[in-house]
């Protein structure tokens, strides 16, 4: 391009001015970092992963600001504005009341995957321009390391490795083995170190022949890219990291949203309430964002409303499409090289781009509808066991994908393998509270009562989440009750109580019911506690009752099933199991009477019918 073609550069190479920007544009990751920070502390990573939705729903209200209030730009995308909205609801809400929600998310993630792309590359390209670059060689650099920077995350640290992965095993997607995935992995580190190298080497050439240059750009490529990384590798938490990179992403689409609907509303041909709205003063930039943080309420509220009713599933499909709609419209109404775009944020020689013609545009589409609608028809999807392995083996450095598997094989009983799940998931990330509570499940399972009882305690210190701290509580006092340690385990059953949980004697029942069948010490030691702690309890003591006499410990199931009886006179099974057990500790006279009694309550009970025929005979 020779010089005389080359557009001068404009005035003031910051959107608004060096505060803004670096308030708001540039500078954000490092006051969201303490503050997402602090927030987890405080609340922790369920309740930040809801809170998140005031600014991640609330900033599609800006989106629709510009689409509805620029009269001009509503003309000229009359059809779009009109017909998209219907037909997308339509689609999301069907979906999701059809059970084809996981289809349709797989689908929704890859267009915000590439919404956070396409704004890392569009406010880089802004800084490029208002410094007076329009080499397309730098432009199509820009672009590359931004694809680079987020395809490198989402592709080499396993927590976005798991994180896309279980989007697409629910969605009924199979993924390559361990061996593919790593060197699909090496492909791309090989390719993200050539366009760094590249794209440094363009930087590089361009400062030393004298070329138009913004650091500013250069900057927030370091911060926005580096962001993302640092959100995906050093925060072990992939709920935690979506909410980093998520606040960073609405912070600067609020920033851009005011430069340039308050340069909008100055000219005409937009709407009263539009101009009302981005009047440049401090109370309306106040009211602007209260509106948007409203509908990202709205969306929140609706969503624990309505959690288990048939109607989640419509209020989910109407938000989810707020969302396709704010990515969609984004494609085509910030067009920075636009000439009233450009005029908005200050850009000199801006061009006006031709409307891509409505046949083609349809056609278009067919990216979306075509892959939704295969996965529905091919709705088939793995075994959650497999599901859950595959995301194990494919993101061996994401630590709940190693807790999930660890759990999925502690129900399988492949108590060894899940124990050196444990162990990794653990190491990966120390401080996950719930993590510890599970693998002290499994060595409770195991045996491993000590070890049991360090997890538990390590899981109340760590962050309270899932109510981690409740269920730990819930299962040290069984463990000590099993231990015959009653003092102790009381301390925790008053927290269980003061924290109103389950009463731990359902914990006691399915730890003994899963125990080996060559655990029978250890079964008893379950029973037994739970006859300690509940001794009015029916069904502690008729299973310890029924146990013994399976163990043909005779004279100490009497007691145990005659106190059951006291509470139960009619229920067969026990009365059979008492008489048995007299009838073993020759006490005929009293066996037949509680057979008979079992009879009359269960005319067709077979063992009793077989017990009394044995009885006669004596």
């Amino acid at each position: 391009m020779s010089s005389a073609s080359v557009p001068a550069p404009t005035a003031s190479p910051w959107f608004r001015s060096p505060s803004f920007d670096v308030l708001l544009i540039l500078c954000v990751p490092f006051f969201t970092w303490p503050l997402v920070t602090w927030a987890n502390g405080a609340w922790g990573a369920k309740q930040m992963s809801q809170l998140i939705l005031l600014t991640a729903t609330g900033h599609y209200f800006a989106t629709f600001v510009r689409a509805y209030g620029d009269r001009e730009l509503f003309a000229r995308f009359r059809a779009r504005f009109l017909v998209t909205p219907v037909v997308l609801a339509a689609t999301c809400v069907g979906c999701f009341v059809s059970g084809f929600g996981p289809q349709l998310m797989v689908i929704v993630a890859a267009w915000s995957f590439w919404h956070w792309l396409a704004q890392a590359f569009g406010f880089a390209r802004i800084y490029d321009i208002k410094a007076g670059s329009f080499q397309a060689r730098t432009a199509l650099l820009d672009k590359a390391i931004v694809i680079a920077g987020f395809v490198g995350v989402a592709t080499l640290t396993d927590g976005a490795v798991a994180t896309f992965g279980k989007l697409a095993l629910d969605a009924g997607i199979s993924l390559p083995g361990p061996a593919a995935v790593q060197q699909a992995q090496a492909i791309i580190t090989v390719a993200v170190a050539a366009i760094a190298v590249a794209y440094v080497a363009n930087l590089m050439s361009t400062i030393a022949r004298g070329g138009p240059w913004s650091w500013q750009k250069q900057f927030m490529h370091v911060t926005t890219i580096g962001y993302y990384w640092f959100a995906f590798t050093w925060l072990p938490n992939v709920l935690i990291a979506h909410v980093f990179y998520e606040l960073f992403h609405d912070i600067q689409y609020f920033a851009i949203t005011w430069i340039t609907c308050q340069g909008r509303s100055r000219r005409p041909g937009v709407t009263s309430w539009m101009k009302a709205m981005f009047r440049p003063t401090w109370l309306a930039a106040a009211g602007f964002l209260t509106l948007m943080i409203a509908l990202g309420g709205l969306d929140a509220w609706g969503r624990s409303v309505f959690e288990g009713a048939a109607a989640y599933d419509v209020w989910i499909g109407v938000f989810l499409t707020f969302a396709l709609l704010h990515y969609y419209y984004d494609g085509f109404i910030w067009k920075a090289r636009e000439s009233a775009l450009g005029e908005d944020l200050g850009i000199q020689h801006g061009l006006r781009a031709a409307v891509v013609p409505g046949l083609r545009h349809g056609l278009a589409w067919m990216a979306f509808f075509v892959p939704l609608a295969g996965l529905v028809v091919t709705k088939e999807l793995l075994p959650i066991e497999e599901r859950v392995r595959t995301l194990a083996e494919i993101a061996p450095g994401d630590f709940y994908s190693q807790s999930q598997y660890a759990m999925q094989l502690t129900r399988q009983r492949d108590l060894d393998e899940a124990l050196r799940r444990y162990e990794r998931a653990v190491a990966l990330n120390p401080s996950y509270g719930t993590t510890h509570l599970n693998y002290g499940a499994a060595l409770d399972l195991y045996g491993a009562l000590d070890d049991a009882r360090a997890q538990y305690e390590i899981a109340l210190k760590c962050e309270d989440n899932e109510g981690s701290h409740l269920l730990a509580h819930g299962y040290l006092a069984v463990l000590l009750l099993v231990q015959d340690k009653p003092k102790e385990a009381d301390e925790h059953l008053k927290q269980v109580s003061v924290m109103r949980g389950e009463h731990p004697l359902g914990r006691i029942f399915g730890m003994a019911e899963a125990m080996p069948p060559s655990a029978s010490d250890r079964r008893e030691r379950y029973y037994r506690a739970a006859v300690a702690l509940a001794p009015s309890n029916r069904d502690a003591r008729y299973l310890l009752g029924t146990f013994l006499v399976e163990q043909s410990r005779f004279a100490e199931a009497k007691p145990q099933l005659r106190a059951f009886m006291a509470m139960v006179p009619d229920y067969a099974p026990a009365l059979f199991a008492l008489a048995k057990a007299e009838r073993a500790t020759g006490e005929t006279a009293k066996a037949k009477a509680h057979i008979d009694a079992a009879l009359r309550a269960a005319p067709n009970f077979l063992p009793a019918k077989l017990l009394k025929k044995d009885l006669e005979r004596r």
